[in-house]
């Protein structure tokens, strides 16, 4: 997270306190446009802000790698259910014919 806060220093004229402010607006405004269960994928998305340091080996494209992945996985199984409920619903449907 540090090579965009130097990035928005940069290109922006911020400075890191405002640059780590900017990405913390950026950071809120993201995990309100989200379902509620993605909110804690885009706080570790964007750990390191604020003067926390990132883990070791893991930059933001793995952290956006890690949080598509996530996304991902819900919308499989969001699509899953749903297909259990709609054959559900006709089994039943067909019984009672």
């Amino acid at each position: 997270m540090q090579e965009l806060i130097q990035q928005l220093q940069e290109k922006a004229g911020l400075t890191a306190e405002q640059a780590a402010q900017s990405i913390d607006v950026i950071k809120e405004y993201v995990k309100g446009k989200l379902p509620p269960f993605i909110a804690g994928t885009v706080d570790n998305w964007f750990a390191g802000v604020s003067g926390k340091t990132e883990a070791k080996g893991e930059g933001i494209m793995d952290k956006a790698g890690d949080f598509l992945d996530d996304v991902k996985d819900t919308a499989e199984d969001w699509a899953d259910a749903a297909k259990n409920k709609v054959t559900d619903f006709f089994n039943k449907e067909k019984d009672h014919q």
